[in-house]
């Protein structure tokens, strides 16, 4: 029997050494940890942080290009506005400068072609008047052959020439 109580008390100690800390096994593992700290801080945590710096500041890089890409693109559209206004304000001069034009050539048109037309119509009504008039002298020179006749025919069948000349002057006086 002794043999059990000498083996409860061995067990009973084994499990209050993993319970108790060791203070050997807590200095080297705090050893370990600050060499180890030290080992990274040398050689990982400076390209690391380093790494971010430059990480950091390309994306503040990239920030402010980007803003500044935003002023210059608002301003483009700015310029871009005043442009179309502008060309818009342009044509609309260019269109009503063109309307004054077509209506001014079609006004001069139209008075060339009303002077044209007046100056046919006198000069038509110049000819008809040209030719009443050679109608009318041909008539004359006509009548005036019919009266000869006339007269001829008259005095042939009759010698009395007061007669005559009263006749002749009748017909004259009828055409």
């Amino acid at each position: 029997m002794e043999n059990t109580s000498v083996e409860a008390p061995a067990h009973t100690s084994s499990e209050g050494n993993f319970l108790s800390p060791d203070v050997a096994m807590m200095l080297l593992t705090w050893l370990t940890f600050f060499i180890l700290l030290a080992i990274l801080k040398k050689f990982a945590f400076k390209p690391i942080l380093e790494a971010l710096q430059k990480r950091e500041e390309f994306i503040r890089k990239s920030l402010d290009d980007a803003d500044k890409a935003k002023v210059q693109l608002a301003q483009i559209d700015m310029e871009k506005a005043q442009i179309l206004s502008a060309a818009k304000a342009q044509a609309s001069l260019i269109i009503d400068e063109a309307r004054k034009t077509a209506t001014t050539v079609a006004h001069e048109t139209e008075n060339k072609a009303r002077g044209t037309a007046q100056d046919m119509l006198k000069n038509a009504q110049t000819q008809i008047e040209g030719e009443r008039q050679k109608v009318r002298q041909a008539l004359k020179v006509e009548s005036v052959n019919v009266a000869i006749v006339l007269a001829g025919k008259i005095l042939k069948e009759n010698t009395d020439t007061d007669k005559n000349r009263r006749l002749v002057e009748e017909a004259v006086k009828e055409l």
